[in-house]
């Protein structure tokens, strides 16, 4: 249905779902183009605004920060100061945001829980809150490259891919350990922490089981604060706005949501918790290319960490990387910058996608090349050395019906992108279908997969290999 079809409907009974639809029209630029062109009378929107039902006040307020018109802020603005009804707020706020409205958000404050019942409003105001304030953090007001002393530090690396990231930190000089799903080192140099590629992010840690009170935890991080800082809590059912303003009168007051240097995080366990700071002071230059991505896009981190992985499976030197389904082309610029490669070829059958590679491989200066193709229907003039994909999981991309067609083509497709000898590495969700396949094809042979997770999700990684011979059909494979 076009926006102008969709803006017919606001009048009647279903602006909820035009609104919705209108707003997933205005991801794009040229979406929100065309939803401009046919308001040219916004009275519309200022009645939804004053709309009695709720479920419109959220979804306009959802649209009207999609389209991002400046024109729409003094109206925002106003709502802000009358919203009464709780779900509808999160929309709001961001909104103004996403509007710049660094005036209405400063002088707002989120509200108190009052009641079990409102507990999860408030807490999504407060996340909602933080969210918009982003855009307007200041410069921090210095960037930190040793601490003090040397100090434990755990790195924390995608699940799954721990080995990786201590292999990487050996690498930078450091000595690592395993412990949970981090590496834990001993240094006071944090700018060369912040040189690994495979890390998601790097904790101090200040006390563990502390008890989950404001007092304890006063006591207990009080003298690690010397700057701006913010409170974070994660795991907390209970009134998380309360908790926080208790604990900031506790320590010294400093607590800055808006501009910081640290955060302060409260891992919450029921009734005790952990404590670790998180710096933001330091400077974290990785990843100069990664200028575009795309909804399904891979965390630059998991994307170092899997290419790492990968190439630690093959033999020779200077390969070549052929990512058939390649986004916005993550994974071939963690190869190239981790391996001397003699080609990195990316195909997807999206026009977006290739586009955003290609800004992507400009700036950072990639020699990574870049196709619009339906991998179906794509040629290799020559194979690969390593064929190294985040397939389409079938749910932020596609579905596992449409999986169960695409994965069986693409892998009796597979052998002919691979020379001989060469490697397969592809990472996916949708794992069960992806193993079935890969054992009824007499041309392949898994010979190791690993569980990750991300996003929610628990994906698997897949080590392929080429059958040289049909008739070897041994199974070999890890955990």
């Amino acid at each position: 249905m076009t926006a102008a079809e969709l803006i017919e409907k606001l009048n009647g009974g279903s602006a909820v779902e035009a609104l919705s639809a209108l707003s997933a029209i205005a991801k794009t630029k040229q979406g929100r183009a065309e939803i401009e062109a046919c308001l040219a009378d916004r009275s519309i929107l200022r009645a939804l605004v004053n709309s009695e039902q709720p479920k419109v006040r959220k979804n306009v307020y959802r649209l009207l920060g999609a389209l991002e018109n400046e024109a729409d802020t003094p109206l925002l603005v106003r709502a802000l100061e009358t919203e009464t009804t709780l779900f509808t707020v999160p929309s709001l706020i961001l909104a103004l945001g996403r509007l710049n409205a660094k005036d209405a958000l400063n002088a707002y404050r989120v509200p108190v829980s009052d009641s079990p019942e409102t507990d999860k409003h408030i807490a999504e105001i407060t996340i909602a809150y933080e969210k918009a304030t982003q855009r307007f953090l200041t410069v921090p007001e210095s960037t930190l490259e040793t601490l003090a002393a040397p100090r434990e530090i755990l790195c924390f690396a995608p699940r799954g891919f721990q080995k990786e990231l201590r292999d990487e930190l050996g690498a930078l000089g450091f000595s690592g350990k395993i412990k949970g799903d981090a590496v834990r080192i001993q240094t006071r140099d944090i700018a060369r922490v912040y040189q690994a590629n495979c890390m998601t992010e790097a904790l101090l840690p200040i006390a563990e089981n502390v008890p989950m009170e404001p007092g304890a935890i006063a006591a207990a991080a009080k003298t690690c604060i010397g700057t701006r800082y913010r409170i974070e809590i994660r795991g907390y059912l209970k009134d998380r706005t309360g908790f926080i303003e208790k604990l900031k009168g506790l320590l010294d007051g400093r607590n800055n949501p808006s501009a910081y240097d640290c955060e302060l995080r409260i891992d919450s366990r029921n009734d005790v918790c952990d404590l670790y700071w998180k710096l933001w002071n330091v400077k974290d230059a990785r990843y100069p290319w990664r200028k575009g991505t795309l909804p399904a896009s891979i965390h630059p981190a998991l994307g170092y960490a899997l290419s790492r992985y990968a190439l630690s499976l093959l033999n020779g030197e200077r390969p070549s990387v052929f990512d058939p389904f390649c986004g916005s082309g993550s994974l071939l610029f963690a190869a190239e910058e981790q391996a001397h490669c003699k080609a990195l070829i990316g195909v997807d059958k999206s026009s977006t996608a290739v586009r955003i590679a290609r800004e992507n491989a400009k700036a950072g200066n990639s020699k990574a090349r870049f196709i619009c193709r339906d991998i179906l229907h794509f040629e290799a003039k020559e194979g690969a050395d390593l064929v190294l994909s985040n397939l389409p999981f079938g749910n932020r991309v596609g579905s596992h019906r449409e999986n169960e067609a695409l994965y069986a083509k693409f892998l009796r497709r597979l052998p002919h992108y691979m020379n001989n000898g060469g490697k397969a590495v592809l990472y996916t969700a949708d794992a069960k279908l992806l193993e079935r396949l890969i054992k009824e094809n007499p041309n392949l042979r898994l010979f190791e997969k690993r569980r990750t997770a991300a996003g929610g999700l628990s994906p698997w990684v897949f080590a392929i290999e080429k059958r040289t011979s049909p008739d070897r059909r041994k199974e070999g494979e890890t955990e």
